[in-house]
């Protein structure tokens, strides 16, 4: 299997992009806390969805200079949420692909269960004790 080369350029335009999924707020750093974009780009090197998300990439920096004339990283929220809105409609793959991505890293890490107060997986307790119970 081959890998796909990834620049310095694409992990930050991976976290700029991840970022403006998962913003920071006052409970925590969003998709920074976990590293999503080093993260992305890692499974990026190796993966069968390569192709999509270098053409994701090109996608992401060519609407940015042409909306914004800015690149991806420099991009404020609002203008952020715009790129997004834009990468649905231009490359709806690549959006979805980088949205999984974003969520899972997110979702499946222990620091941010505990900040949203998840309790973790109920299989080694054989289900939720409250499950009966109105949950805040």
């Amino acid at each position: 299997m081959t890998e796909t080369p990834i620049t310095l350029t694409d992990i930050a335009i991976l976290a700029a992009l991840a970022n403006g999924i998962i913003p920071a707020d006052a409970r925590d750093a969003g998709a920074a806390s976990v590293h999503a974009g080093p993260g992305i780009a890692e499974r990026m090197r190796r993966s069968p969805y390569a192709p999509v998300y270098v053409d994701g990439l090109k996608a992401a920096r060519e609407l940015a200079k042409g909306m914004f004339a800015k690149a991806v990283p420099e991009l404020d929220a609002a203008q952020m949420h715009e790129l997004l809105t834009a990468l649905i409609a231009q490359s709806p793959a690549f959006f979805r692909q980088l949205r999984a991505d974003v969520c899972a890293l997110y979702l499946s890490d222990g620091g941010v269960w505990q900040r949203i107060g998840f309790p973790g997986p109920s299989t080694d307790a054989g289900g939720y004790l409250d499950f009966d119970q109105p949950q805040l």
